[in-house]
């Protein structure tokens, strides 16, 4: 599975959004995003929507962040996870 490890939602109209292409394939798959001490900063909806690296409406600062995602399948997959870096 390819997921992207970084973007840089500085609003430039070029890789502002974070998106998890694989939830194209898995329409049921759930997106979380973690600080490096834990916190949840961004859970999807589902169908999924492209993250633009904020939480509560303001930008989170440039740093790396964790990402999980549950596929939901019938195979019961093993979730997903890695880095995620926002640059700015």
């Amino acid at each position: 599975v390819d997921i992207d490890e970084g973007f840089t939602p500085n609003g430039d109209g070029t890789n502002d959004t974070w998106k998890v292409k694989v939830t194209e394939d898995f329409p049921g798959a759930e997106v979380e995003v973690y600080t490096r001490w834990g916190q949840l900063v961004y859970k999807s909806p589902i169908p999924y929507i492209e993250w633009d690296g904020t939480l509560n409406g303001e930008p989170l600062p440039v740093g790396t962040y964790y990402y999980v995602v549950i596929l939901n399948d019938a195979a019961n997959s093993k979730p997903i996870t890695g880095p995620l870096t926002i640059v700015k």
